[in-house]
């Protein structure tokens, strides 16, 4: 899933000046706020994770 969001985050930066991932998790992230800080420390990126 990483990879998929740096991906996005890479194409649609060069568009948008702001982004938000809504994540659904079904409780494969063991540590929400380490991967969300992880994603959101790579620019002006906000992530919410919706837990299952």
């Amino acid at each position: 899933m990483i990879e998929e969001i740096s991906a996005d985050m890479t194409a649609y930066s060069k568009q948008y000046e702001r982004q938000l991932f809504v994540i659904y998790d079904l409780g494969f992230i063991q540590n929400g706020e380490e991967f969300r800080r992880d994603i959101e420390n790579a620019g002006n990126v906000k992530v919410i994770i919706v837990k299952h």
